[in-house]
């Protein structure tokens, strides 16, 4: 999925997880692909580690953190990790934070069918990035969460004519 969206092999991945089954068997594929691909077990030491390592909320605080301050999140799962951390994000940059959402129901039947070739592959994941968040600004619509949509959908048009107001002041 990252290769077909335009993501290459020298692309640092920060992977925020818990416990992977036989990690090491079912990420060797995804660490050949990506070798910049991180964990906050790779990157930090036990010692640093030690005071979270019996507390999953705390092994997540530093997950959030992370994901928190990247220059763009992707997610393909709910709950509300992703749904907090993209408001988060939202709120911390204007509501122009740089996240991909793949469409999950588009994705398994992309990956269910086993006559689609790579170039048709690239370009339904080229199209997918396009129509996600990746750009960062998305209107929230009645039925969203206001967890992942904490501004309002007026904000920046409230800032723009603030600014305005203040620099005609002056």
């Amino acid at each position: 999925m990252l290769r077909g969206m335009g993501f290459d092999n020298n692309t640092y991945i920060f992977l925020a997880s818990g416990k992977i089954y036989n990690a090491e068997k079912t990420m060797a594929p995804l660490l050949e692909m990506f070798p910049n691909l991180q964990t906050k077990e790779m990157l930090a030491s036990e010692e640093e580690l030690a005071p979270y390592k019996n507390f999953s909320s705390r092994m997540a605080a530093i997950d959030y953190t992370v994901c928190l301050h990247s220059e763009v999140f992707v997610t393909t799962q709910g709950g509300n990790f992703p749904h907090f951390l993209m408001g988060h994000r939202r709120y911390l940059h204007g509501g122009h934070s740089k996240t991909i959402r793949p469409d999950k129901r588009k994705l398994a039947l992309l990956f269910d069918n086993p006559n689609i070739g790579w170039k048709s592959f690239k370009r339904q994941m080229l199209n997918m990035r396009s129509h996600s968040d990746s750009k960062g600004f998305e209107l929230k619509r009645p039925s969203d969460s206001i967890y992942t949509f904490p501004c309002p959908d007026c904000m920046c048009h409230t800032n723009k004519s603030a600014d305005s107001r203040s620099s005609s002041a002056t």
